[in-house]
């Protein structure tokens, strides 16, 4: 389980871990990282909607345990039946089941746009990042981040 306290911890420490990338003319790894701390959010906030007060699910007995409790039981049982649903790095599905895509889609479509490819595969991929892309992606991430 990653409590919601480690959650917060990990995406201001990659937010900031972006940040010095970038200072180090570090285009891609900055995106990079910065795309986790995106991740990080949508997890969290899938913690807050679905009453995940132990923080977010990593092994299916975890998860077994928020399907098994009163508290979770209703909404997760018409929503998500499967661990692997949620525990993934898809920032469109997570971005789906964090209650936010209504809000993301009509107020900050561009914005999203522009970040939701972000995938961790990046870090295999050779990528020529101009830092004006850099800067702008990382500027994006940082508000998303704070809106959720």
């Amino acid at each position: 389980m990653i409590s919601r306290k480690t959650l917060r911890e990990l995406i201001f420490n990659k937010l900031k871990d972006a940040g010095i990338l970038l200072s180090n003319r570090r285009y891609a790894s900055a995106i990079y990282m910065a795309g986790y701390a995106l991740e990080l959010s949508l997890k969290l906030k899938i913690c807050k909607i679905f009453k995940f007060a132990q923080g977010f699910p990593e092994t299916r007995p975890e998860f077994v345990l928020y399907q098994n409790s009163a508290k979770s039981q209703g909404l997760l049982s018409r929503t998500i039946s499967q661990l692997k649903e949620i525990r993934n790095h898809d920032l469109n599905k997570l971005l789906l089941y964090s209650g936010e895509r209504y809000k993301i889609r009509s107020v900050y479509s561009a914005e999203w746009n522009m970040v939701a490819s972000w995938d961790p595969e990046m870090k295999y991929k050779l990528q020529k990042i101009l830092k004006r892309d850099a800067v702008g992606k990382l500027k994006v991430i940082t508000m998303l981040v704070k809106n959720f």
